[in-house]
């Protein structure tokens, strides 16, 4: 096998992104686009020592779970993965891959539960990030990244945003560019506008506009007044309007300065009972309805009688703690982020919710500042980012030797790589994989433990 050879291969399994999965001449052969159990022919366009990437040329013998794509922008755009696979078969796909990476440590578990899906898979993001950037040929353009580059492809509708959203997001180009603003140039660093941030909340429709711009002197631009204008004279859903600074080279979306252009500083969503603020650079779970999913498996399967002293780390604006807080005692949350801990404490007032103290901070030093409180928790929570726990958070946890645990992670790598140093002190009691993005091949897990 040698590159650009062309090679008849079989699908044997479907990778992490949902990438088909081959083996030829003892290497393992990787081919975007393909679906286990289908015949495909393909053409090698890298080769290491250890595996090959190849490109999907022909299918002679296409799965039955193969369909065909909806939206126009599918095989170049990188926010999708797996539209072309039935929504069914992405649930098993997704389970196959938690299961995978938790064999792959070797974690003693139980029978993985069902991934849990959407029963209307499309239109759920109730937040989008939109690049605008300066192409080769000098036009301003928006769109999402295309795969594996900052190219910027352009699509008539994106169809698991909400399509208010990205009708407005549109509609806020276009007056963007009859103003005479011109996008980011990456490779110059020069240019006007970086990102468009819009969120629309799911229950109560309320709109939230953030432009992130490249220059200081822009937060002061007259021209933005007149699209605010323009903007709250065509929507009245609109509650806020933002400008955001970000003049660095780095591949962050918001900067640290905010300048409110117009309305409201927050707006409100709601998961459960309980309704949140939400600021420009609040973190709130991008798909509200799989959300509730989510921290309701949490909350049945951790099981809670009501007498228990919960710690909430990586606590975030509090979403979590406050969904938990009526089957708990008492409530301590850690985040590093003070405005998260801002948000946090006025979700707690929203929500007359009392038995709550949300605390900005490192886990690892807070947690000795509940030692010293002797405050002992018989239940931790944690929502990690995508790398997980820290080696000191772990120790941390082990230390306080808690009743049980519940892991909520956006990455199963990272969770089963936790599990195997957690399940020296703890039994996994369940791991539920619930879809908060489909047709991308993220997913989801709650994993609960118990101590032995």
């Amino acid at each position: 096998m040698n590159k650009n050879e062309y090679v008849d291969l079989e699908i044997i399994d479907n990778g992490s992104s949902f990438e088909g999965i081959a083996k030829k001449d003892g290497k393992v052969v990787f081919v975007p686009g393909a679906i286990i159990g289908e015949k495909v022919l393909t053409k090698v366009i890298k080769i290491t020592k250890d595996y090959a990437i190849a490109s999907l040329e022909e299918i002679y013998h296409k799965s039955v779970y193969r369909t065909e794509p909806i939206c126009d922008a599918f095989k170049k755009c990188g926010g999708c993965s797996s539209e072309h696979i039935e929504y069914n078969m992405q649930l098993l796909l997704k389970n196959k891959m938690v299961e995978n990476v938790l064999k792959k440590q070797k974690v003693t578990y139980p029978n993985i539960e069902s991934t849990i899906g959407m029963g209307m898979p499309y239109y759920y993001r109730n937040k989008v990030q939109y690049p605008i950037r300066v192409d080769r040929l000098g036009n301003t353009v928006m769109g999402f990244y295309a795969k594996r580059s900052h190219d910027i492809v352009q699509n008539s509708c994106c169809f698991i945003q909400n399509r208010v959203i990205d009708i407005l997001s549109k509609n806020i180009f276009d007056l963007l560019l009859n103003e005479g603003f011109v996008g980011y140039n990456e490779e110059k660093g020069d240019g006007d506008i970086r990102h468009l941030l819009v969120r629309r909340s799911y229950h109560t429709g309320e709109i939230m506009l953030v432009i992130i711009v490249n220059n200081e002197s822009l937060l002061s631009d007259r021209r933005f007044e007149k699209i605010t204008k323009r903007l709250i004279e065509q929507n009245e859903s609109i509650k806020g309007i933002f400008l955001n600074l970000n003049d660095s080279n780095t591949n962050e979306i918001l900067g640290e300065q905010i300048v409110k252009l117009y309305g409201e500083d927050y707006i409100t969503d709601s998961i459960g009972d309980y309704t949140y603020y939400i600021s420009p650079k609040s973190f709130f779970q991008v798909n509200t309805i799989q959300a509730e999913v989510l921290y309701t498996v949490l909350k049945n399967r951790l099981n809670l009688q009501g007498n228990e002293i919960l710690f909430d780390l990586y606590s975030g604006v509090g979403s979590i703690g406050i969904f938990l807080s009526d089957k708990v005692k008492e409530i301590y949350g850690i985040e590093i982020e003070e405005e998260a801990v801002t948000m946090a404490n006025k979700n707690i007032e929203l929500n007359h919710v009392e038995n709550a103290e949300y605390i900005a901070g490192s886990v690892e030093d807070k947690i000795e500042e509940f030692k010293q409180r002797k405050i002992h928790p018989d239940v931790i929570v944690v929502d990690p980012p995508r790398r997980g726990l820290d080696e000191k958070s772990i120790a941390y946890i082990l230390d306080f030797k808690p009743q049980k645990i519940g892991y909520v992670s956006c990455n199963p790598a990272t969770l089963a790589r936790d599990l195997k140093v957690l399940e020296e002190q703890y039994d996994i009691h369940s791991i539920t994989p619930v879809d908060l993005f489909p047709h991308t091949a993220h997913v989801e897990c709650v994993a609960v433990l118990g101590k032995k």
